[in-house]
């Protein structure tokens, strides 16, 4: 059942953003831009009784992945703009964002 609350309450977040983001397309890059997901899994480690130390643990290791989730970002409205459709321009900058993911936990170990 708790299991299932989680799910629920993170799909409602998911959905309440993108709602927000198709009418307020600034205010819903803001909120998408967030670290919601971090910030509700730390509530959650901390009401199942993670310890602090934990919890800052998780937080610098969130930061290390932070670094090649960008490239995302960086290599998909690239792309597009260079004449690329969306669906190849997708699987090309989530392949490229794959091998800095790769790259990264081969370099942090």
């Amino acid at each position: 059942m708790y299991f299932t609350l989680k799910i629920i309450f993170s799909a409602f977040i998911i959905a309440l953003v993108t709602l927000l983001a198709d009418k307020m397309p600034k205010t819903g890059a803001l909120i998408k831009s967030l670290p919601i997901t971090s910030l509700i899994v730390f509530l959650i480690m901390k009401y199942e009784g993670s310890s602090d130390r934990q919890i800052a643990s998780m937080s610098w290791d969130i930061l290390y992945m932070v670094i090649p989730s960008l490239v995302l970002f960086i290599a998909l409205p690239l792309l597009i703009n260079r004449g690329m459709s969306f669906y190849p321009s997708l699987i090309l900058s989530t392949g490229v964002t794959a091998i800095c993911y790769f790259i990264s936990f081969k370099i942090i170990g």
